[in-house]
């Protein structure tokens, strides 16, 4: 991990020397490896994929007897080498086969390729199911070692050719890209020549069978065959080449350094220097394998069906199968129960695992009932606990507990866990204490005593899934927990546990102490000593310096829209030069860039390249075009080259070192079901709401390191508040908090925001709230910018008090507030730009705790202020001490 985080500050700070060594191409050794992978943060962050068997096995006779995943090689019948039980499976197999089919010299592996058809299949569904119960990526497997490919391939035994008639490898990256999710493949192709050795005798030479079982290649001694080693290599090649996988999984051994002409070290090596040549240098893909043999960080170790007793320095990987036989069989049985698997999940990522759960379609192509229970438990329980596993790393320890986990592939455990087995997860100053078991008692963790590992005075506990506030005691000896009258449903329980004062460092400064917080370095300067202020506004023209000097004065500054257009004739020029000013006053600011996801404003130079992308815009159905109050475009996010445009330009402009990120608002234009659903269907809104996720990923990944992304994504009305797509960002800009809507009373709709505004801020996300001073607005969005401009002598005091009330009850560090009269700052449009208020000078100190819920109001303490918000009456009290 040192190693991955020093090569990306490496790359911000020295720029174009740096990028060259980043860039260098991997020798193809292991040696070479070893120094230069580097596992993405997509995969370390994402944490949870799906992987898929199926194929031809899916389709045989879905009562057949255990075949072990192997029903191609035992069907005609068993080896001189195999002896006890696996000898008797596929004798078992050999004899089903015969009565069910015919004898395997008439009825061969080949004749069972039409029954595999896939006509229920479903791809987007089905992603979107996998999407749903939390996954981040999925990984189908491309070719098992029966030698069938399940995609367009120049192998004449495949998916497009025979069988389904698919290309089950382009379908399934098409609908991952849809909803957002990484793409992998696995291949497990190498031994298929020892696969099908029994069936050997049943050959003819000529025939299109010839190819399918190998006949050309030795099947005890190809590994130290020339031939099939390059075509080995071809093959793998070809899906790399055709497919582009963000992920590539060698499922099998591969040719090696003695015998095989290092033919699999230059693929591995291969895949990485393309994508480092694709992406300026920074990787971007994993390759993973099982071969214990070889250094852990030089790929991602794959420890299937096994488990890690300890912390793994570098990422690896358990995969685990839900159906009970890798592919399907109506008669398997998975002996890892849903709870067990939950837990053996959270243990593996506390251990800086990601787990991979493969589940086995039927041979029509759809997912089983039980499978699929698995996921949908697994699933919910991501949905109150996912902010413990999505992002995290591993703490100090795994944890503590009396079930002992193997260490090393196969063995993993099928045992159930204890109320006494905990495992850890951290993120930013949050700890993530996680109960592999329902507890009946009260919950007792020795490793968070008094005097132990967690150093810091306990602020919080709270528990995932339950508002109840928790009764809890720290001794010398343990944490003890009080349950709450009810605990959520889900079978491992998580702990949110956060320091007193959230984490904040206290430093002596030439003025005395100062409550100054630290962050991940890309973050904006934070302190708790007064009211932390965000600024956001447009003016078309130059600013004067007075203005700059205004500006500087702030940790975090949004350049709206129209910054400087009128002056330097474009938005990117005049909010550059804006941003260079800045700047130059205070090099610590940090400077976002506005673009909007949804609508076309004219002062963007980079809007000439929209005449070069066919339909870049929405059409409504009866023809109009100007689609945003009648006046401009709306982009087509389900066009993919007007979504490369926009993404490319975002990463273009953080590019310049004035620029420290990006501003992303109309998002909720994407994301609302009503909005535009009359003008261009329900099936298109669906689409560009599906473009936007998948523009959000690239936007994420492509972003240069150090770089923020700030989005106006929290909103009430959306499904989850909005945070599921707090994943792409690094915090949310909060605009209309106060608007009701969705059928939601005013308070309702209130309190809901301020929950969820609470939960990404303890999540440690930035937090930009905006807050109008102005009286409501008569009509229109009513939003915090189209609230009445203040009148000259306009008493603002008990609405700038509601507002910084509202504020202090949501935020944590990295918290901002804008307390404004709309954001134009145009021929003095405002009343308060450039002024102060005398509430943001009075000393404010880091918080006590987190803001209590009573009813309709909300209290809370600070080292030098009290707060109390009444969102029922509308009104606040700040008391200053």
């Amino acid at each position: 991990m040192k190693r991955i985080l020093g090569a990306a500050l490496a790359c911000l700070l020295f720029n174009i020397a740096a990028t060259h060594r980043c860039a260098a191409q991997i020798d193809p050794t292991w040696e070479s490896m070893s120094q230069h992978y580097q596992v993405p943060e997509w995969f370390q962050d994402g944490k949870i994929g799906v992987w898929t068997h199926w194929g031809v096995p899916s389709g045989i006779d879905e009562n057949r007897p255990n075949d072990g995943s192997h029903y191609g090689r035992r069907m005609y019948g068993p080896t001189a080498s195999e002896s006890g039980a696996q000898r008797k499976m596929t004798q078992e197999l050999t004899d089903f086969h015969t009565k069910r089919y015919g004898q395997p010299s008439e009825f061969g592996y080949e004749d069972l390729v039409p029954l595999f058809r896939a006509e229920k299949w479903d791809p987007e569904g089905i992603v979107k199911f996998f999407k749903d119960s939390g996954a981040r990526f999925v990984m189908p497997v491309a070719c098992h070692h029966d030698n069938f490919d399940m995609y367009d391939s120049s192998h004449p035994w495949n998916s497009v050719d025979m069988g389904p008639k698919r290309d089950t490898l382009k379908e399934w990256k098409e609908a991952a890209q849809k909803h957002g999710l990484k793409f992998g493949v696995s291949t497990h192709l190498y031994w298929s020549p020892r696969f099908f050795q029994t069936a050997r005798p049943y050959q003819k030479h000529g025939t299109l069978a010839w190819k399918l079982f190998n006949m050309d290649y030795a099947p005890k001694a190809y590994p130290s065959q020339d031939s099939w080693n390059q075509h080995w290599y071809d093959r793998c090649w070809e899906i790399i080449e055709k497919y582009d996988p963000d992920m590539f999984n060698n499922d099998a051994p591969f040719p090696d350094e003695k015998r095989g002409k290092r033919l699999g070290i230059k693929l591995f090596s291969s895949f990485i220097n393309r994508d480092l040549k694709e992406n300026a240098g920074i990787q971007t893909v994993v390759f993973s394998c099982k071969s214990s043999n070889k250094p852990k960080d030089a790929f991602t170790y794959n420890l299937e069906r096994g488990s890690a007793g300890e912390i793994k320095p570098e990422p690896w990987m358990w995969a685990t199968d839900l159906s009970g036989g890798w592919f399907y069989r109506k008669t398997a049985v998975n002996h890892m129960s849903i709870p067990v698997m939950i837990g053996n999940a959270v243990d593996a990522i506390s251990k800086n695992g990601v787990v991979m759960l493969n589940v086995a379609l039927r041979g029509d192509g759809t997912l089983p009932e039980n499978q699929a229970a698995y996921l949908t438990t697994f699933g919910a329980f991501l949905k109150t606990c996912g902010e413990g596993i999505y992002g995290t790393r591993p703490w100090k320890t795994f944890g503590e507990g009396p079930l002992k986990m193997k260490d090393g592939r196969q063995g993993e455990n099928k045992h159930p866990f204890s109320q006494r087995d905990i495992r850890f997860t951290c993120k930013g100053d949050t700890l993530y204490a996680f109960v592999l078991a329902k507890p009946t008692v009260a919950i007792t963790i020795e490793t968070l005593a008094q005097g132990g590992l967690y150093e810091e005075e306990i602020g919080t506990i709270e528990m995932l899934g339950t508002d109840e506030v928790l009764t809890w005691n720290r001794t010398a000896e343990a944490l003890t927990i009080e349950l709450p009258e009810t605990l959520p449903g889900d079978p491992v329980i998580g702990l949110r546990i956060r320091p007193a004062g959230l984490a904040v460092e206290t430093t002596e400064t030439i003025h005395g102490t100062s409550t100054a917080a630290t962050g991940p370095a890309h973050y904006p300067e934070f302190s708790w000593d007064t009211i932390p202020l965000y600024m956001h506004m447009r003016k078309s023209a130059k600013f004067s310096r007075e203005e700059i000097e205004y500006l500087a004065g702030f940790p975090v500054i949004t350049l709206e829209k129209t910054t400087g257009s009128k002056t330097y004739g474009s938005s990117e020029q005049g909010s550059l030069e804006a941003a260079k000013a800045i700047k130059k006053i205070n090099p610590n600011a940090k400077v976002l860039y506005y673009r909007n996801v949804m609508c076309n404003y004219s002062t963007y130079q980079v809007n000439d390249g929209l005449n070069q992308i066919p339909g870049a815009f929405l059409v409504a159905r009866n023809g109009k075009t100007k689609l945003h109050r009648g006046v401009r475009e709306i982009y087509d996010l389900s066009n993919p080259v007007l979504r490369r445009w926009w993404v490319d330009h975002c990463v273009e402009m953080t590019e310049h070192e004035a620029i420290d990120g990006i501003f992303l608002d109309g998002n909720i234009k994407a994301l609302e079901p009503a909005f535009l659903k009359e003008e261009i269907g329900v099936a298109k809104k669906q689409a560009v709401t599906d473009g936007y996720a998948t523009m959000m990923q690239d936007l994420r990944n492509q972003t240069p390191s150090g770089k923020l992304l700030i989005a106006n994504i929290i909103r009430a009305r959306l499904p989850h508040s909005g945070l599921d797509y707090l994943q792409y960002f690094d915090g949310s800009y909060l605009e209309g908090i106060e608007s009701q809507a969705n059928g939601l009373s005013r308070i309702e709709y209130l309190a809901k925001g301020i929950e969820a505004t609470q939960r990404a801020a303890r999540d440690g996300k930035i937090i930009c709230m905006s807050m109008g001073l102005g009286r409501d607005a008569t009509k229109g969005l009513r939003i915090d910018d189209t609230r009445q401009r203040l009148q000259p002598g306009e008493n603002t005091r008990p609405r700038l008090e509601y507002c910084l009330a509202l504020f202090l009850v949501c935020a944590e560090k990295y918290s901002y507030v804008y307390p404004h009269d709309g954001y134009s700052v145009n021929n003095n449009d405002s009343s308060v730009w450039l002024q102060r208020f005398a509430e943001y000078d009075k000393p404010l100190g880091p918080p006590k705790g987190p803001a209590v819920k009573n009813g309709n109001v909300y209290t809370r303490e600070f080292t030098h202020a009290s707060v109390t918000l009444d969102i029922e009456n509308e009104t606040a009290n700040l008391v200053w001490k």
